[in-house]
């Protein structure tokens, strides 16, 4: 309220500021947010005289100002403080206010509110806000007032003046939405049927009978002791401890070089993956043999890779993957990317996805790009990561030796858009192809006053297609020549794995 009174007069700033005084000084407030009781009190005695006393708006102590908008903001998106009928009744007067004030709307205050405030509390993914915002912007302006205005083929402002014509404007709306509407590709839909379809299929596997058929038919158990029989024959060997360090200190720089650091802790991470394998492989075949009893773990393993999937105790320790195929053959490629970084030295490029700590890999890339440049006396605070495709575009086995500066990285997949390798920037999907490869990326430390972003798409990563907090990376920047907020509002991303 106090931020968007902040834009009249000061009548109407008072006002505003007296009710958020008495919303702070509630019981229910002060039980949601103990943590803040210190904000509160030194609120509770800053704004009454500022409700009370103040001169002129101008004069508005502008921290307390901000401490109370962050406060009501933090207080309006609390699940205790859910949207209830005066929420209604205080968006009319607020409009209500904007109308008899001004001659034409805020525009900025109103994106604020709508984004940031009445459905801002509730987001809580940053990339979600970035979206709302995005959003806000593109639908709440000057331009969508304007006569004959089209948001879309089919979706037309209605220029009326009733209720009874807002409503029948509606009724013409398409039935179905396309997904250009809201920004996205058509290739939307696809992924979306394609979802719908998966969760059908997954839903008939998990309902079919696990006993045997009759005849020559072999039964689930049978099966999967076959499975086991053959992942046993593939499993990688284990790194031996001292074999290992003593191959560490030989790389260049010793065992110390941050790089060399996330090998060896990548490497630990990776001998976890193939003995927790090996023992429940070879425990599983005793079980089903008879000799040890089938039970715990075992049975969930059992019903797991008689459906080719992932048992549960090997993704606690390690990546998702959508089949026991997919997942095994990254088990064997990540094994032989550290087996030849140990005894070969460094490659000339990373494969990304092969790595347990991806954002553990970026920083070490940044700590030996600020050690090559100590005596520029670089701060390792300032330096912060860039990224661009190699022009013209390569493929890994087309590098001829190391990046110069920084590391080279691929694997990556574009979700959302394709790279355009001619023109060097991102471009629309082709139809039907819900992701794209990217070429070898080039990624490195800069100091942050050296960094361009003019042209650049912030592309979230993420290690697999589920985006959440625990799947994310880093932002990789990529250039392109439209705007930004094209290519947020398409969900563009980079991904470690498509399986």
């Amino acid at each position: 309220w106090a931020a968007l009174a902040a834009c009249y007069d000061l009548e109407q700033q008072q006002i505003a500021l007296g009710a958020l005084t008495s919303l702070l000084s509630s019981d229910a407030a002060l039980d949601a947010f103990d943590a803040e009781a210190a904000a509160f009190s030194q609120l509770s005695v800053a704004l009454p005289p500022l409700v009370h006393g103040t001169p002129s708006a101008v004069e508005l102590d502008g921290e307390v100002l901000l401490d109370a908008m962050s406060l009501a903001v933090a207080l309006i998106g609390h699940p205790m403080f859910a949207h209830t009928d005066d929420d209604g009744w205080l968006w009319e007067k607020l409009l209500e206010m904007d109308a008899k004030k001004l001659a034409s709307p805020t525009w900025p205050t109103v994106t604020y509110m709508i984004s940031s405030i009445q459905y801002g509390g509730r987001i809580t993914d940053g990339f979600d806000e970035l979206l709302m915002d995005t959003y806000a912007s593109k639908y709440f302006n000057q331009g969508v007032l304007e006569k004959d205005k089209t948001l879309f083929p089919g979706y037309d402002v209605p220029d009326c003046k009733t209720v009874e014509d807002f409503r029948a404007a509606i009724e013409r709306l398409p039935s179905q939405d396309s997904p250009e509407i809201f920004g996205l590709h058509s290739n939307a839909d696809l992924t979306f049927r394609t979802l719908q379809v998966k969760s059908l299929v997954e839903t008939v596997v998990s309902t079919m009978p696990k006993s045997g058929g009759g005849g020559d038919g072999l039964s689930p158990a049978e099966i999967v002791d076959k499975i086991a029989e053959d992942l046993l024959s593939k499993v990688p060997e284990t790194f031996e401890p001292e074999p290992t360090k003593d191959k560490l200190r030989k790389l260049p720089g010793g065992p110390t070089q941050p790089l060399t650091v996330h090998l060896r802790q990548e490497i630990d991470r990776l001998n976890i993956i193939i003995n927790l394998t090996t023992k429940t492989l070879k425990n599983l075949r005793l079980a089903i043999a008879g000799t040890i009893a089938l039970a715990g773990d075992l049975v969930e393993a059992l019903e797991k890779l008689f459906n080719a999937s992932i048992p549960t105790a090997w993704l606690r320790w390690s990546w998702e993957s959508a089949t026991i195929g997919a997942w095994f053959q990254g088990l064997l490629q990540r094994h032989d990317q550290l087996d030849k970084w140990l005894n070969k030295g460094r490659p000339k490029a990373y494969w990304l996805t092969g790595f347990f700590n991806p954002q553990g890999f970026l920083t070490a890339m940044k700590q030996e790009v600020n050690r090559k440049h100590a005596k520029e006396r670089w701060a390792l605070d300032d330096v912060v990561m860039d990224s661009w495709v190699t022009s013209p575009p390569l493929e890994v086995n087309q590098l001829k030796e190391e990046a110069k500066d920084g590391v080279y990285v691929y694997g990556l997949f574009l979700e959302g858009c394709k790279w355009h390798g001619k023109e060097n920037r991102l471009v629309d999907s082709d139809p039907k192809k819900l992701f794209a490869p990217l070429p070898v990326l080039q990624v490195t430390g800069k100091q942050a006053r050296d960094k361009v972003n003019k042209n650049q798409y912030e592309a979230p990563a993420y290690k697999v297609k589920k985006r959440t907090g625990l799947n994310f990376i880093s932002t990789f920047p990529l250039r392109t020549e439209d705007p930004p907020s094209k290519w947020i509002m398409r969900g563009v991303a980079l991904l470690c794995s498509v399986d």
